[in-house]
């Protein structure tokens, strides 16, 4: 497992950056990484590959792991904080002993991985609330809303 120092992390994410909004850079490809210890405040690793990944003891507050790839990884002690993993793949990843308030795990697939004494919001999985919006159909040729409340 390859070790990065925060200089070489700050690079990959900052490439990732460019990647994520078509002006050059590249995917991050993080897989079989030691980050542990590192800071990846705000970190936007929104799509990247972070299969087997450690993270133990990393600050990951505010990060954007939203859409990843993140099978395996270890996030052990780890600060997620207000951290995304909406729609990310998540299987068999150990969050043991992780501080994870206000953390986002919105369609993410938890399958096997392991919150064994993490610190948990009860409501990291639950679906946002559609109470009081309007949706137009269209393509119909009428001009009716279904409404949700």
């Amino acid at each position: 497992m390859k070790k990065l120092t925060q200089t070489e992390l700050d690079y990959i994410l900052q490439q990732h950056s460019l990647w994520l909004q078509h002006q050059g850079g590249e995917r991050a490809v993080l897989n079989n990484t030691d980050l542990s210890h590192l800071n990846l405040e705000g970190a936007v690793l929104h799509r990247a590959n972070l299969t087997r990944t450690n993270f133990t003891n990393a600050n990951l507050f505010d990060a954007d792991m939203s859409d990843a790839d993140i099978t395996y990884a270890i996030f052990k002690e780890a600060d997620l904080n207000n951290a995304s993993f909406r729609d990310a793949d998540l299987r068999n990843a150990n969050f043991s002993y992780a501080q994870m308030p206000n953390v986002d795990l919105y369609r993410a697939d938890v399958y096997r991985a392991d919150f064994n004494n993490a610190n948990l919001n009860d409501d990291a999985f639950n679906k946002p609330t559609i109470g009081n919006t309007i949706m137009t159909l269209r393509g119909s040729g009428k001009s009716e809303c279904l409404a949700f409340h």
